[in-house]
């Protein structure tokens, strides 16, 4: 096959290049090996663009015999030898212009270039109608590569065409400062430019739909591969559409044409802000049409809106009434007498019952205002999973929250060793517990680290045994020291009958004789007895002569 096509490629580039050895002058200023005067640089360029003329003649004759890819390839050709033509143009009078401006005034090449320059609107309409002319929109059965190749050459071609614009415009103001009057010709441009901003407004508009079609599509068939390549390649088209009008508008603004609805266009669909945004026109512009927006939504759906803002605020006030009179009902259930449950576990009775009547208000509410619950419980669902997964941690406090509500082994006011710490519990909730350490410091206890230790409640039981320990001297009165901590004890009120005080000689020490007293006082009286009994004994034994010893050691010294 590649001996097939070798002599069709060398046909095609034999007829689109054989004449690309024509002499051209491409850059009026180019110099030749050695120095030239500006006579000879200017007659040079005169005859870069009579040969580039030439050029042209000859790609023209040849496209209107050719047909096929033929005719395509020698049209792109003369687009290209035609925008090189424009641009040897206005080098040629950027070149007299500089001259007189150094002070050389030529009185004929100021009449060539004014002829030329006039010359470069009847070119630039054939540049433009023969752009125009390549410019195919591709069907929209082609695959997505297809389309890709095809519209890249539309936007190849619509470039080349604002670019000869620009030129043209450079050309418009190089003849005024010659002294001739291109009101007309300016005019005839302002429509042409004015035509091209409204094509592709037009055409921006159309792709917008073409992307919202194939979003739409895409969202139904995710998986569909020429679907997305050709929801890709719209949204791409979107941003070099938007691109071009960006030219075709700061060549308006160049020629004082009004832009203000197409840069709304470019704001409001694409979001660019270009410079014109800044504009106070523009701004005010953009702000009545805004504002005007806002008015008849307001007056279509204002009313509607309104009945139901209130509807939704009504049920959720009647709700929250509803809240209050659950709690105090179920506060009420929980302080009856037969009612055994910690004060813990009734404040988490109460915070589930009020906070479920809110929540399940606050549904029945947005489903009346046309909320669709169905997908806000399952967007919920999936948002719990993952926060409970991400949680793990927190997830396990609350276990053990709900575990120590359920077996309660402690309760607010108890005195509790736990998670290394001790102090009154003054507050739980499932997640943590809150502890207050005799010295009045708050504790932040994670439930799960109480619930998987040794908790130790000293307030739990309603009594407690009080365990004191007293040594007398070996020479001390024995009957005696038991019948005087026998009245010390029958003196306290506090202390209790049943179960009986026990005082036993406990053990026979180093230094003394030790007596155990363990009388049995309720719980809140514990410390208080403890500490006023001691005193007591220290007092009675000094008023009774018995003596408290206290470690000595005898050292014996041997002489010998």
């Amino acid at each position: 096959m590649y001996q097939k096509i070798t002599p069709l490629l060398a046909l095609v580039l034999a007829l689109m290049f054989g004449t690309a050895i024509t002499p051209q002058i491409t850059n009026a200023a180019e110099k030749s090996d050695g120095e030239e005067s500006p006579e000879q640089i200017l007659d040079n360029a005169l005859a870069g663009i009579a040969s580039q003329q030439k050029v042209i003649e000859d790609i023209d004759a040849r496209a209107g015999k050719a047909s096929g890819i033929m005719q395509v390839a020698l049209e792109s050709r003369l687009a290209k030898a035609e925008m090189d033509l424009l641009e040897q143009n206005l080098s040629f009078a950027k070149a007299v212009a500089e001259q007189e401006k150094a002070g050389t005034k030529d009185e004929k090449r100021r009449q060539q270039a004014i002829e030329i320059l006039g010359s470069q609107m009847t070119l630039a309409k054939a540049f433009s109608d023969n752009v125009r002319q390549q410019i195919v929109f591709p069907e929209e059965e082609l695959p997505a590569a297809e389309q890709a190749a095809l519209y890249s050459k539309i936007f190849e071609l619509l470039d080349r065409l604002n670019q000869s614009y620009e030129i043209y415009i450079v050309s418009l103001e190089l003849s005024e400062n010659f002294g001739v009057d291109v009101s007309s010709q300016r005019q005839l441009l302002k429509e042409d430019l004015a035509e091209r901003a409204a094509n592709g407004s037009a055409f921006l508009e159309m792709t917008i739909s073409d992307v919202n079609a194939l979003k739409a599509s895409a969202a139904v068939l995710p998986d569909d591969a020429e679907l997305n390549a050709k929801l890709n390649a719209a949204v791409n088209h979107v941003s070099l559409i938007a691109n071009g009008i960006t030219t075709i508008l700061a060549m308006m603004d160049s020629l004082e044409m009004d832009t203000d609805v197409y840069q709304k266009q470019l704001l409001s669909v694409t979001g660019q802000i270009t410079t014109d945004f800044f504009q106070v026109d523009v701004i005010s512009s953009l702000l009545l049409g805004w504002g005007e927006t806002l008015w008849v939504s307001l007056l279509e759906s204002g009313p509607g809106l309104f009945f139901q803002l209130l509807l939704f605020l009504l049920i959720v006030f009647v709700f929250y009434k509803l809240a209050n009179v659950a709690h105090r009902l179920t506060e009420t259930a929980l302080q009856k007498p037969g009612v055994e449950l910690s004060e813990l576990l009734k404040r988490m009775v109460l915070l589930i019952v009020r906070n479920t009547i809110l929540v399940i208000g606050v549904l029945i509410a947005l489903s009346q205002i046309g909320i669709s619950l169905g997908p806000l419980l399952a967007g919920l669902g999936v948002v719990g999973f993952i926060v409970g997964f991400a949680l793990q941690d927190t997830l396990s406090n609350f276990a053990a929250g709900l575990l120590i509500l359920v077996y309660r082994p402690f309760d607010v006011g108890d005195l509790v060793e736990a998670g290394g710490v001790s102090g009154l519990v003054s507050h739980m909730s499932l997640v943590n517990t809150t502890v207050l350490t005799l010295d009045n410091q708050t504790l932040i206890v994670p439930n799960g680290k109480i619930w998987g230790d040794v908790v130790k409640n000293v307030t739990a039981q309603k009594i407690r045994r009080v365990d004191m320990v007293f040594g007398i001297s070996y020479t001390d009165d024995i009957p005696k020291t038991e019948k005087v901590l026998q009245e010390i004890i029958d003196s306290y009120d506090e202390v209790l009958d049943d179960p009986e005080p026990m005082i036993r000689l406990h053990e026979l020490g180093d230094s003394s004789v030790n007596f155990i007293v363990r009388p049995w006082v309720k719980t809140e009286d514990y410390w208080e007895t403890y500490w006023s009994m001691t005193r007591a004994v220290k007092m009675r034994f000094d008023e009774e002569g018995i003596s408290i010893p206290f470690p000595q050691r005898d050292v014996h010294l041997y002489q010998t």
